[in-house]
């Protein structure tokens, strides 16, 4: 199959969801047969958007493919109004890693494959008071979900300068493939990535910043050469409710990009 041709499958299954239309001969997802014209207009002008998107992200990666390590400095690839997509300088977890205590008393309560042991999600330390969190956690997790997490936290922050906005509300969540082969190939975090910016187009609105970093992942289940994505999404507020509310509203709409992602995803 050409490679346009692949990309415009790719993105139509993200729109179409995990229920779309299949291609009886390839098996690859294609555009549902929408009775309403101008709903199809806008779902084809949505498919073509990503298919440039992602042409620019691979374009603007391509340099960088062969990197042994991460780069002394932080590599921005996309960037528009409040939303960014680049190269971390830091490399993502040793997966899976032990449970410890931080200098500052906080604790990193180690790895538990989320996947495996889906029912607990709720226990999770990190998510305690947190449904948001919790929800984000178990539509990355979902048994038909392409992607698992690989560790989260998310915590406020006051505000020193002027503004209305005074306090900040900030989290992250490491995602990895679930296939090992595909985690490895560093492309498929970026075909990831587009459908998750896009998801969230208009959060600066909402005093919003979401950040998603390209990481190489120091080990992964005896894989060196893994990948992982972080996932930093930020909003504030004048207060830590408004804040939250607006946190809950930008991973939300991230968790529903997710959960319309093929079980095969990237379509190979």
């Amino acid at each position: 199959m050409a490679t346009g041709a692949l990309r415009l499958n790719e993105t139509a299954a993200l729109c179409c969801g995990r229920d779309g239309v299949t291609d009886s001969q390839h098996g690859s997802p294609v555009l549902p047969n929408y009775r309403n014209a101008k709903a199809q207009k806008f779902l084809l002008d949505a498919v073509l958007r990503s298919v440039v998107m992602l042409d620019e992200l691979l374009k603007h990666w391509e340099p960088y493919r062969n990197l042994p390590a991460p780069p002394a400095k932080a590599i921005q690839l996309w960037v528009k109004d409040s939303r960014i997509i680049y190269i971390d300088d830091r490399s993502g977890p040793a997966v899976p890693y032990p449970a410890i205590d931080r200098h500052d008393g906080s604790r990193n309560h180690g790895y538990v494959r989320l996947k495996e042991n889906f029912r607990t999600i709720g226990k999770v330390p990190e998510v305690q008071g947190w449904p948001e969190l919790q929800k984000f956690l178990e539509t990355v997790n979902a048994p038909d979900s392409p992607i698992e997490s690989l560790g989260c936290e998310k915590c406020y922050f006051p505000l020193e300068r002027r503004g209305a906005a005074k306090v900040s509300l900030g989290s992250y969540v490491d995602v990895a493939f679930s296939d090992t082969t595909v985690t490895e190939k560093p492309e498929n975090f970026l075909r990831l990535a587009v459908p998750l910016v896009n998801a969230v187009e208009g959060c600066e609105r909402s005093w919003g910043q979401v950040e998603l970093g390209l990481q190489p992942l120091r080990y992964f289940f005896g894989s060196t050469t893994a990948w992982n994505l972080l996932i930093r999404v930020t909003n504030q507020g004048r207060t830590e409710e408004e804040a939250r509310r607006f946190w809950g509203e930008s991973i939300r709409r991230m968790g529903d990009a997710i959960a319309k992602l093929p079980a095969n995803f990237p379509c190979r």
